[in-house]
């Protein structure tokens, strides 16, 4: 935390905010400063990258993504502030860290997470954001060089996560890597047989969970862009649902989702069925990610725990 605040501070001499307070917000995998200019009545959220995590033009197209949703829709999400060079994306080194870091500073949104106290009409309102920005997407005209990745079987299998098959396979049993196998060979069907045209296919966010949408005056807003790549709408959808599996008020949630997501946008009941098998892609994804940094200090014993009950939401799936 101290080295990545002296980057900040590194940093915010690029936007002239020299005099701004510096507060640690989450320090995981990016680290993120709420940034606040007193004087000024302005805050803002500095977020920067973890090392080798993504390179700048994938980060440049997450932006200019940002700037056009903002620009084409009434959408609430994080509006990023070009530095005084007006480059959206400041890359800076500072001793102590071992290598450049790629650094975005965003306008702060506003709001409040309903972590205790979601309830039905919340998600009436998500499902009718998400189905405002797919919506955009398939309107969206991509800018020269935009890249971003793909949450397609390969990425869930590895390329999306930044990791090696081989490094996760080396903390799983053949019995639990079996299982893998069973739901990839599922998914795979369902992806193939949807294929990969416009209306279910295109830009997503791909993690739209209840800690990054808040609702703020009536709306929601959403934030935290950092995974968002191509991938399946269906996928999009299924993320929200996955993490809340265990909320004793699923069923009622999930209806009003959907019904706020066909009031802007049509969802076919053929591509409904299938968003249960989208809810174990997104586990298969996670469930590996989190294996292949077992051992790791920052995630400690919880990888393991983690691996292990998702691996039994997997087989249970399978079993139905």
């Amino acid at each position: 935390i101290r080295r990545m605040r002296r980057l900040a501070q590194a940093v915010l001499t690029a936007y002239g905010l020299e005099q701004a307070s510096i507060t640690p917000l989450q320090h995981f995998l990016n680290t993120t400063f709420r940034i606040d200019v007193p004087h000024q009545g302005q805050r803002y959220a500095l977020r920067i990258s973890r090392a080798g995590y993504q390179d700048a033009a994938t980060i440049r197209s997450e932006l200019l993504w940002l700037q056009a949703i903002r620009r084409e829709t009434d959408l609430v999400v994080p509006d990023p502030l070009a530095n005084r060079d007006g480059l959206l994306l400041s890359t800076v080194d500072v001793p102590g860290v071992l290598e450049p870091r790629h650094c975005v500073l965003f306008r702060w949104v506003d709001g409040r997470f309903h972590r205790a106290t979601l309830c039905p009409a919340d998600l009436e309102r998500v499902g009718m954001l998400m189905a405002q920005l797919h919506l955009h997407v398939q309107h969206f005209t991509l800018p020269p060089g935009f890249i971003r990745k793909r949450w397609d079987l390969e990425g869930l299998q590895g390329r999306a996560l930044g990791i090696e098959p081989g490094r996760i396979r080396r903390h799983l049993s053949p019995q639990e890597c079996r299982v893998l196998d069973t739901v990839a060979e599922r998914v795979g069907q369902t992806m193939r047989t949807l294929g990969e045209g416009p209306e279910v296919f295109g830009l997503i966010h791909a993690d739209i969970h209840q800690w990054n949408y808040l609702f703020h005056k009536g709306q929601v807003h959403l934030i935290d862009f950092d995974t968002s790549g191509w991938g399946y709408f269906l996928y999009d959808i299924a993320v929200t649902f996955s993490t809340l599996l265990n909320h004793p008020n699923l069923p009622a949630l999930r209806t009003a989702f959907l019904q706020g997501y066909r009031q802007v946008r049509p969802l076919p009941v053929e591509q409904e069925a299938c968003i249960d098998t989208f809810i174990a892609a997104r586990i298969f994804g996670h469930t590996q990610w989190i294996a292949a940094h077992t051992g790791e200090p920052a995630f400690g014993d919880r990888a393991a725990i983690r691996v292990a009950q998702q691996l039994e939401v997997l087989r249970n799936w399978l079993n139905r």
